[in-house]
């Protein structure tokens, strides 16, 4: 799992919006003209902080692709002002005007100024802190003054995919106008933490020695297709308590609604959507070139259509962000198909869960629309073929870790990269990544 920190000072006393790392920027007191917020956005184990608008999912590496941070702050006292936003900023140009930091952790920072006039009174607060690239989904903050009762939301754009967001919130309060307690009271400077996680699923297929052709009829294209699908993330029951890759805290949490146009079916005519999907003649222009009847590492015309990273000789990748779903019961959840140029269905697999996999069992959870509304438990426990997409969590078929690297592109590296083989009809994997809440191992049924 990715964990990103937020992490605030205030001028009186210390507010610190941290994660895993519990980096805590300190500054000044300033004699208690102004509040200061040092923020910063870290993650552990992987240095890729970029400064593009939007992240592809190239791999199952838990990178980050940030340009705003926003903060919302509510006050906490009864009374009619409880869920009364306070205080409302931007952080504008995360990339560009952060600076890195590299300890326990690696990530940016930046420290912005509360003008006296905004300064937060005595009292009981929480904030909710939402990282987001500009255009990825459709965001409504509320005003200052407005008296929340819902969670924040974000829908994706019409007919675009989902791309990355990160969100959590945490309760402080301020005393006298100056200490910032938290709920850590063992720290000599009080501090408030709260971690941001990843509010999408992902799902990914990486392949090789895929049919040329079914009967008479050439592949075109491979695609996985699922039961659901949703347009709208809940930034709500967070699992804040999550800052450790331990079984004991993992969340099966679904924070997505409103389900999207079915665009494609299943093997059988039932309606689906589609999860990824990609053209065979992106990796083998010209098609099959050894007329071997399978597309893999003997055929010379293949190429990498990406223009970062890195994927073995006579393999196909694809994937996307997903904004989490529940299962439907009795019905299988995901579906990998092979298709003609016209997009006719040739072959089908339909995909599990591993029957080891830690989700198998599992009862999961739907987000609340409500500010601190527990989740909801569904119906019936996820198995190994009717299963949810849940919150933070990658599925995948094939192994590909963060942009593999090899001297030789025909040669896997053990344990790195590992496309399926299609060309045997034999059960594929689904895993999960540490660097993600969990990694969840799918196979397709023979």
């Amino acid at each position: 799992m990715k964990k990103y920190f937020i992490s605030g000072a205030m001028l009186a006393g210390l507010m610190s919006l941290a994660a895993c790392s519990n980096d805590e920027g300190v500054v000044a007191d300033n004699n208690g003209a102004e509040q200061q917020f040092t923020i910063t956005l870290a993650s552990s184990g992987d240095r890729a902080t970029r400064a593009a608008a939007d992240r592809t999912l190239e791999s199952e590496a838990a990178g980050q692709s940030i340009e705003k941070v926003t903060l919302v702050v509510r006050s906490q006292d009864d009374g009619a002002d409880k869920n009364k936003v306070v205080y409302i900023h931007t952080l504008d140009n995360w990339n560009g005007t952060a600076t890195n930091y590299d300890t326990n952790g690696h990530g940016k920072k930046l420290t912005f100024t509360i003008p006296k006039a905004d300064k937060l009174g005595a009292g009981s607060y929480v904030v909710t802190a939402v990282g987001y690239n500009e255009g990825n989904y459709n965001l409504k903050w509320p005003a200052k003054g407005d008296v929340l009762d819902k969670n924040i939301t974000a829908t994706t754009q019409a007919d675009a995919e989902a791309k990355e967001v990160f969100a959590g919130e945490q309760q402080f309060s301020v005393k006298d106008g100056k200490k910032i307690e938290g709920t850590d009271a063992s720290k000599a400077i009080q501090s408030v933490d709260v971690t941001l996680h990843r509010q999408v699923a992902g799902a990914y297929g990486y392949f090789t020695s895929i049919p040329a052709k079914i009967g008479d009829t050439e592949v075109a294209s491979i695609r996985m297709v699922s039961r659901s699908k949703n347009t709208v993330l809940t930034f709500g029951s967070f699992n804040s308590s999550f800052t450790t890759t331990t079984d004991a805290n993992v969340m099966y949490m679904v924070n997505g609604s409103v389900p999207a146009t079915k665009t494609a079916k299943f093997l059988n005519g039932d309606e689906a959507n589609v999860l990824f999907s990609a053209q065979i003649t992106d990796w083998f222009p010209g098609g099959d070139k050894n007329k071997d009847g399978v597309y893999d590492k003997k055929d010379t015309n293949w190429t990498n259509p990406y223009t970062t990273g890195s994927y073995l000789k006579g393999s196909v990748f694809a994937s996307n962000f997903i904004v989490p779903f529940s299962a439907t019961q009795g019905k299988s959840t995901l579906e990998l198909q092979l298709l003609d140029a016209t997009g006719n269905v040739l072959y089908a697999w339909p995909v599990k869960l591993d029957a080891s996999n830690a989700q198998v069992g599992k009862t999961g959870e739907t987000a609340s629309a409500d500010l601190f509304g527990a989740g909801t438990a569904m119906g019936f426990a996820e198995t190994a073929d009717v299963f949810s997409l849940f919150r933070n969590h990658i599925y995948s078929i094939g192994i590909h870790k963060q942009r593999t690297s090899t001297t030789d592109p025909e040669t896997p590296v053990p344990g790195t990269d590992q496309p399926t083989d299609l060309s045997k009809i034999q059960n594929v994997v689904i895993r999960v990544n540490d660097n993600w809440e969990a990694l969840h191992h799918m196979s397709i049924d023979e």
